[in-house]
């Protein structure tokens, strides 16, 4: 099995230049921190939602998107579009995304 790929980060704690652990922590950081029960200090990020890409995959999220303003069930959408259950709540996560975006941006404008 393959680690984890790292990448070079400024640390949140030290702003030394090192390999990212995690919470934008160094790896010397990271360890001290958790050693010490102060890793609460630095939250955890969020990672980005995930968005598909691909035609194929924007259609079904404009699919997805029908068939919630037809008040679709889950089941019914998911026998619709043939998704199984993680990919569903994918598509789901990603509508409510864009749609909060959108009421966003109109809110803004």
């Amino acid at each position: 099995m393959t680690s984890k790929p790292t990448i070079p980060i400024r640390c949140a704690c030290c702003q030394a230049n090192g390999l990212h652990r995690g919470r934008g922590l160094i790896n010397a950081c990271y360890v001290r921190h958790t050693r010490n029960g102060t890793l609460n200090r630095f939250p955890r990020q969020p990672s980005a939602t995930w968005m598909p890409v691909t035609p194929k995959g924007r259609q079904t999220l404009t699919d997805y998107a029908a068939l919630v303003a037809e008040r679709a069930t889950p089941t019914r959408i998911r026998w619709v579009l043939s998704l199984s259950e993680r990919q569903l709540q994918r598509y789901a996560n990603a509508y409510r995304t864009l749609t909060a975006a959108q009421a966003e941006d109109r809110s803004a404008a």
